[in-house]
């Protein structure tokens, strides 16, 4: 219980301190925008007038920024506490300044070059010998690396000063200039002049887009501050995104908005092209990865815009204060599910045995009645009449002189016969089953010719339907003056005792084959555990030990001998594994945007590495399902598509739903390296396949897929072609009463 109980006492440790300030004065706070007023920062309006900044002790002054208030130089100043930006601040970072980047809202820059429809400047190298209007702090270090990488000189361009009017660019006096693609591009369509976009990401440049930073030195000193104003502004993202139109209209009564000429129109692309850009369906808004700024910086230093030894280390903040108690919370949530496993595990195990052994002891106890009704068939004549006052035994007598037949009344209910329908003419070889005829025949003759008599025959005999029961018959043989005048004996029904050793055979068959399902079971776990696994050691490995106090680094080098006993506990895992009964799946209500969410964030990294992009078409947005079974067959296709994506190629993921009477149904389809069906298709599914040698993998992921899926009486399909495509289609239930 102590063990358990510690998870919920750090909890109440770290959330102890989280609700200050609520009686205390607000702080003022400077936010400054990097342009003028528009569905760009519909996030921080939203903080603002929905009372998020005040719920967390703030009063936040929103300053519209403007080509005389770049926001680097309005916090370095003082000007402003915080500000907005876009990935040039880690180039301004690495020349020496001060600042903390401190959340991410645009998981992709906006950032493009425009040209109209009209000049047919497609491409990056059709701008060759034409003039650009650029603005130095407004995304043009990206832009700039982009010409770096598509090896085309700058000085072979005419580069202007941005002017920020849209008439330029009509009127021809410049052919191209930088732009947001959330605003320009649909402001000149509204005006009747269609654009072409040169988007870096379709050069392979994927940077961030608009982020919140502020000094070095206020982060230091208002550690608790710059938490909160990432919390309420994240509060405000989130709420602007599920309600446009509310902010939509709060924006059009700001100072300037409609004087510059935006529309509703205008405000209503920008929020859809704005929510592509924040990805809220897919990262948490607000997040930041390490990892994103590092590919940046190797871009700058492939280019040689950097020197080689920049690094980018203290660039994003962190909380000064709790930290350690994050840490050791997460890790002992992760420890109690993995020991709650563990646990259920041998539970699972032990409970089988336990079955085994009981089914076992059973049919053994079965086996010791044949023997026992056996060997009361030997017993003599007297024995056998003391058994028949209690048990249901049948008893026959033939008279050879008169050739009178007679059968006990156990005789008729074992037969399912009326007595009266069998005349003295009754030939009981008739109704024995004609593979046992025979030797029947050898033993009635040898027992005519003066036999010894109570010899045990185990033959068939039919019902008067027909059916045929196993019986066990011993005859006696009366002889008068050397003849034989009178047969007599007793039949036992070991039909039931047959049939419980036919069980028995099938249940030796079935445990043969429960080792090898144990065998299969045991990689599977091995397979969907050891990835956490993985994933707690690497996050362990990138905390900076150094900057902390001895007492951290003291826990965190508990929580490092207890990472490394997880993988110790997962081998341990492996061997005492058993079975797990389809009964014990438990449901629950399956959303498909909320998971895929959930899972994109536990791969981040490998996601946002591929390059990938997903798109989504949820005509079916919930179902009722094993949320365990689901994380796993999607987390799956969603890893095999990153896996095996086409080199030649942008890799795209496209996950939909819909349904019919039967089944919800879920197509994941990639563009990615494809599969030989014609050589592959018979054994997909099996487990170790491997089709493509180079690349790493265990061959059970579809494997473990396939069993999820039909367990739960769903059913799996694959489409494929090589080098363009392939689509997993899932059928899933809606009838889970008997998986």
């Amino acid at each position: 219980m102590r063990f358990l109980c510690l998870p919920f006492l750090v909890f109440s440790l770290f959330f102890s301190n989280r609700s200050i300030a609520k009686s205390e004065d607000l702080k003022p706070i400077n936010l400054q925008l990097k342009w003028h007023h528009q569905f760009q920062f519909a996030g921080f309006y939203a903080a603002q007038i929905k009372g998020f900044y005040k719920k967390h002790g703030l009063d936040v002054n929103i300053i519209e920024g403007g080509i005389n208030k770049p926001p680097l130089k309005q916090v370095l100043s003082g000007s402003a506490d915080f500000g907005v930006t876009g990935s040039d601040i880690l180039y301004e970072y690495i020349k020496g300044k001060k600042v903390k980047v401190t959340s991410v809202i645009f998981q992709h820059s906006p950032y493009v070059l425009m040209t109209l429809k009209t000049s047919n400047i497609r491409t990056l190298s059709d701008l060759v010998g034409k003039r650009i209007m650029v603005s130095e702090d407004q995304g043009w270090l990206l832009l700039r690396a982009l010409f770096f990488r598509e090896g085309i000189d700058l000085a072979s361009t005419q580069l202007l000063p941005h002017s920020w009017n849209n008439e330029d660019l009509i009127n021809g006096k410049a052919d191209a200039f930088t732009a947001y693609s959330t605003a320009e591009p649909e402001q000149l369509r509204q005006l009747g002049y269609q654009t072409s976009l040169i988007k870096p990401s379709d050069y392979g440049l994927d940077f961030y887009g608009d982020l919140i930073f502020t000094s070095e030195t206020y982060a230091q000193e208002n550690s608790e501050t710059v938490e909160a104003f990432n919390k309420a502004s994240i509060e405000g993202w989130e709420y602007a995104l599920s309600h446009k139109q509310e902010i939509i209209n709060y924006i059009l009564k700001l100072p300037g908005v409609k004087k510059r000429g935006i529309t509703e129109n205008n405000l209503l692309f920008e929020a859809d092209e704005t929510e592509k850009l924040v990805l809220s369906n897919i990262v948490e808004v607000g997040h930041v990865n390490l990892g994103r700024f590092q590919q940046m910086l190797a871009v700058y230093k492939e280019l040689k815009l950097v020197p080689q030894n920049a690094n980018i280390d203290g660039l994003i903040f962190k909380p000064t204060k709790y930290e350690w108690q994050r840490i050791i919370f997460i890790s002992l949530i992760v420890l109690g599910i993995i020991f709650l496993l563990f646990i259920v595990t041998v539970f699972l195990n032990w409970r089988l045995r336990k079955i085994v052994n009981t089914k076992t002891k059973a049919l053994l106890n079965e086996i010791e009645q044949r023997k026992t009704a056996e060997a009361v068939a030997n017993e003599s004549k007297e024995q056998i009449e003391l058994i028949l006052q209690s048990a249901n035994i049948c008893l026959w007598d033939w008279d050879l002189k008169t050739n009178q037949k007679s059968f006990s009344k156990q005789w008729y209910n074992l037969l399912g016969v009326n007595p009266q329908n069998l005349g003295l003419d009754f030939d009981p070889f008739s109704a024995i089953h004609p593979d046992d005829l025979e030797k029947s025949r050898k033993i009635f003759k040898q027992n005519m010719g003066g036999g010894r008599g109570n010899d045990l025959l185990q033959f068939r005999i039919a019902k008067a339907n027909g059916e045929y029961i196993y019986i066990l018959s011993s005859s006696k043989v009366i002889i008068e003056n050397e003849k034989v005048i009178k047969l007599s004996g007793v039949i036992i029904d070991i039909n039931e005792i047959k049939k419980k050793e036919q069980e028995l055979i099938k249940i030796s068959e079935e445990l043969m084959q429960s080792n090898s399902e144990l065998k299969k079971f045991a990689y599977i776990i091995s397979h969907n555990l050891r990835g956490p696994v993985v994933n707690i050691s690497s996050l362990f490995n990138m905390i900076e030990h150094d900057s902390m106090s001895d007492d951290n680094k003291i826990f965190c080098d508990k929580i490092g001998i207890s990472v490394n006993k997880l993988e110790e506990t997962l081998n341990d895992l492996i061997e005492i594994v058993s079975h797990q009964k389809p009964e014990n799946k438990s449901l629950t209500v399956i959303d498909f945007e909320s998971e895929l969410k959930q899972i994109i964030a536990s791969i981040e990294y490998q996601f946002v590495s591929s390059g990938a992009k997903i798109t989504t078409l949820f005509d079916v947005r919930t179902m009722i399902y094993s949320k365990k079974y689901f994380e796993s067959i999607l987390i799956n296709l969603i890893t095999n598509a990153l896996k095996y994506k086409s080199p030649h190629r942008a890799s795209t993921i496209h996950i939909s739903t819909s349904e019919n009477d039967e089944y919800v149904i879920l197509k994941v389809k990639d563009n990615g390296i494809g599969i030989d069906l014609d050589k592959n298709k018979s054994k997909i599914f099996g487990l170790y396949q491997r089709f493509t040698p180079h690349l790493d993998g265990k061959g059970i992921g579809l494997f473990i897929i396939k069993s999820h899926i039909e367990s739960m009486n769903g059913k799996i399909e694959v489409d494929s072609k090589l080098d363009e495509s392939t689509t997993f289609t899932i059928y899933f239930s809606k009838n889970l009463n008997k998986a």
